[in-house]
């Protein structure tokens, strides 16, 4: 663009510093500039291109087609796709605002499990919460024996009695996985001490039996359970 108004200013100053009458009877045998885009094209919309020529200044313009090529935007889902149906994907020109959508296949079924063997213990629970495809649902839970574990249909397992037992998980798809639960007997709670330990008044330890060399010369021994045992240390000869 400041090429044409150099230009057209060179030639403003040729024209006034010359006669008006060599112009007013001669036929213009035109000398054109080059070709300047006055508008660009766009995807979906022509852009425009003018000259002049040098010696009477007449222009000229002319269209210029659209390019017909997209500035898309990124891809976005617009409908996710399922075992059973397909998805939709969409983008959009920034120029032109045309919007070109495409499908997204069906998703392939699957299921998976984060742990594949389970340890309980007796009387103990633990809930199945596997993975599957969008669109699919767990069809059953399944115990090759309920005396051992049972599961619920919602995938809760309860540990009945020591031994090992197979979970077989099934969706409606058709996919299966099995994992191994394996149920171990209740931990032994250790028992409070019930056995009577023997003391003197004046004494500073506790005693296993009343018969510890150490109290043959006592005349009162007291006894009874540890916990009311009013000596905190053991005696290191019956102990």
């Amino acid at each position: 663009m400041m090429k044409k108004l150099c230009t057209l200013l060179i030639v403003s100053i040729m024209i006034m510093t010359c006669p008006l009458q060599s112009y007013a009877t001669e036929v213009c045998n035109h000398d054109w500039s080059d070709w300047f885009t006055d508008v660009d094209p766009t995807c979906g919309e022509s852009g425009e291109e003018s000259r002049f020529c040098y010696n009477c200044f007449e222009d000229e313009v002319r269209s210029i087609p659209a390019t017909g090529e997209h500035d898309w935007d990124s891809w976005y889902v617009s409908k996710s796709a399922t075992i059973n149906k397909t998805g939709t994907k969409k983008r959009e020109c920034i120029e032109c605002y045309k919007v070109q959508s495409k499908k997204i296949p069906k998703l392939k079924p699957f299921i998976k499990l984060t742990k594949k063997t389970i340890k309980l213990q007796v009387s103990k629970t633990y809930t199945l919460k596997p993975k599957y495809a969008k669109g699919d649902s767990i069809k059953k839970y399944k115990s090759n024996n309920n005396k051992i574990a049972t599961v619920t249909n919602k995938g809760k397992i309860k540990a009945r009695r020591k031994g090992t037992v197979k979970i077989t998980i099934t969706t409606k798809s058709g996919k299966k996985i099995t994992c191994t639960v394996k149920v171990s007997a209740k931990k032994k709670t250790s028992k409070k001490n019930t056995k009577n330990v023997y003391w003197v008044p004046n004494g500073s330890v506790y005693h296993s039996t009343s018969d510890c060399p150490t109290l043959s010369r006592s005349r009162t021994i007291y006894s009874g359970s540890k916990s009311k045992c009013p000596k905190a240390r053991a005696c290191k000869v019956c102990h």
